[in-house]
């Protein structure tokens, strides 16, 4: 495989996502029309209408924030980032995929995993990307899928995969996540290793291996 593979790969889940946020926003402003036209002709108080449009907005503004995670940034660059605010994105993000948003994720973060070094919206896509490979294995045997991030003084490694049987992950496109998702980890000497569960681990070095090597 190659670099352009990796990157059309990443714009066809990216799409996925934009598609599934778009039926969000449009349930929203159903759901907002809706209220509007109680408070017009309907006995309702203010206080419950505006109680009712408060909580659209603050939906509204949580699908806002999910559409600012998913453009490159051009002026990115690697930094220090604890690993658990990543994956916490990348999980309410995948939420909204397309096919896939009905998969549950189980995450669990160990405490005491030290910071990476990663250019933060690179280590979004790896997730993102292998988030589509699990949960598609996941949906497949009908369980859910179970992040978890653990490391040690040196590497921070991100499992994600289907919590039940699954079939074997020699699938076409599983292949393809799991390469873009390497090649969004390069740059920070990070790997994204397939398993045969359908799932993969993503690695990357700790901040403190890195500043050890001189990096």
């Amino acid at each position: 495989m190659s670099e352009p593979v990796a990157r059309a790969r990443w714009l066809e889940v990216q799409d996925e996502l934009l598609r599934g946020i778009t039926h969000a926003l449009s349930n929203r402003l159903a759901t907002l029309s809706a209220a509007a036209y109680m408070l017009e002709f309907e006995d309702v108080t203010r206080a419950e209408a505006a109680g009712s449009l408060r909580t659209e907005v603050d939906r509204l503004d949580a699908l806002l924030q999910m559409l600012r995670l998913l453009p490159s940034r051009d002026d990115s660059a690697l930094e220090p980032l604890a690993p658990g605010d990543v994956v916490e994105q990348a999980v309410a993000l995948h939420g909204h995929h397309c096919d896939l948003r009905d998969v549950p994720v189980r995450v669990t973060v160990d405490e005491a995993v030290l910071p990476v070094w990663v250019e933060p919206h690179a280590l979004l896509q790896a997730l993102l990307l292998a988030l589509c490979a699990a949960k598609r294995a996941a949906f497949t045997a009908g369980s859910g899928v179970e992040l978890s991030v653990r490391g040690d003084g040196d590497v921070v490694r991100f499992g994600v995969h289907p919590d039940g049987t699954a079939p074997s992950g020699d699938d076409a496109t599983s292949a393809r996540d799991v390469f873009a998702a390497q090649e969004c980890l390069r740059t920070a000497f990070g790997t994204a290793t397939a398993h045969d569960d359908g799932g993969c681990e993503l690695a990357l070095p700790t901040l403190l291996a890195v500043r050890r090597a001189g990096r």
